[in-house]
């Protein structure tokens, strides 16, 4: 099997990610001897003949949530998944943190000191606020006070007009990438679809590990650089998926190592269901050919098991202070099994029409004809 080696990249917990490397990427685009892209373990692959090729139909499919989609910055960001864990308080403590962010105030209202430590973690802004990572801090020296009274204290590392020059920057960007990439009337998968093919065709993998995440944090200079390794798309995927309005989070994983070792990326749910969509392993500049790779999107946790991730040691970054394991989160379910958007292995999308609901691909392993999948 062909794949690349790479370096895994150690970071502090407030440096955004105790891990923000992955130790290879599959890369699709040619059928050949040496290069194995399926979501069969690599030992379970022997010949063409292995690989199970599903028909897609319109018939079976679920019809995703429709609502219209903001394409303005969104200063709230709090999937349904973290509600269910830690509920009301840590979510209006975090927004009121994000409000006055916005205003570049230096407090806030929390509701408790256990709150108000999640929202300054390194890992919470930059995955829920990213232009705020590394930029503010909890501690303002000289016995100046962290939390006190219900009130949350917030020191700028720099200054709070150089934050505010910082923010309105990337609110601008962040607006940007919307406008270029998502139309109101898009569905949860339309979006889904869309920000994916974004991350593919725009970004880069950091082999050299060279990315400096040390000002900007994981999310921030992935979004400079148009760049990163697998924890750095696995949370700006998710943070773009969620100005959307999809429920997203990242989650890693160091596998059984029999396959790759690290691995992260980004967990989504439609209609309630949960899928896995790796915006890494689909970037365009790994491939050998143009064309956006649909193995890694919407897969199932028999999927990513395959590729040697089983779900019982995914782990998700923003709720590991309180679950290590998402399988021991009694509050959500993270059960990714819904084939509905599954396409065989070695597809490759050659277009899609989010007004007709309409993707054409084609598989390199059956004919080079064109199909259509058609999704309500």
């Amino acid at each position: 099997m062909k794949y690349t080696n790479i370096r895994i990249v150690s970071l502090s917990l407030t440096a955004v990610l105790t891990l923000s490397g992955c130790s290879g990427i599959k890369t699709p685009g040619v059928v050949d001897t040496d290069v194995i892209v399926s979501s069969k373990a690599p030992s379970e692959i022997s010949s063409l003949e292995d690989i199970s090729i599903t028909s897609l139909s319109s018939e079976d499919t679920s019809a995703p949530s429709y609502k219209e989609v903001s394409l303005e910055f969104e200063p709230h960001v709090f999937p349904s998944i973290l509600y269910d864990v830690y509920g009301d308080e840590y979510r209006d403590s975090f927004f009121n943190l994000c409000d006055a962010l916005q205003e570049g105030k230096d407090t806030f209202e929390c509701a408790s000191e256990e709150a108000y430590n999640w929202c300054m973690e390194g890992v919470t802004l930059n995955q829920l606020y990213p232009v705020a990572c590394l930029q503010i801090t909890k501690n303002g020296g000289n016995g100046s006070p962290s939390y006190e009274n219900g009130t949350g204290h917030i020191y700028y590392t720099n200054s709070a007009d150089d934050f505010l020059q910082r923010q309105e920057s990337f609110i601008e960007q962040i607006e940007e990438i919307k406008q270029n990439n998502i139309k109101p009337d898009y569905s949860d998968f339309d979006v889904c679809l869309a920000l994916y093919d974004y991350i593919a065709s725009n970004y880069t993998y950091d082999h050299d590990g060279t990315l400096e995440r040390s000002d900007n944090g994981s999310c921030c200079a992935c979004l400079k650089y148009k760049k990163g390794v697998c924890a750095d798309f696995g949370a700006w995927y998710a943070y773009l998926l969620m100005q959307c309005g999809v429920t997203a989070v990242e989650v890693q994983n160091f596998g059984t190592g029999q396959g790759l070792g690290y691995h992260a990326w980004t967990y989504v749910e439609l209609d309630g269901k949960g899928y896995h969509i790796d915006a890494t392993w689909a970037l365009k500049s790994e491939r050998t050919d143009d064309f956006l790779t649909l193995d890694y999107f919407l897969m199932t946790d028999e999927d990513r098991a395959k590729a040697d991730y089983p779900p019982e040691l995914t782990e998700v970054p923003l709720i590991i202070g309180t679950y290590f394991y998402a399988k021991d989160c009694p509050e959500h379910d993270f059960t990714a099994d819904d084939p509905t958007y599954r396409f065989p292995d070695f597809t490759n999308c050659k277009r899609y029409d989010t007004e007709k609901n309409v993707i054409v691909y084609y598989n390199l392993t059956v004919d080079n004809e064109e199909h259509e999948f058609t999704y309500e």
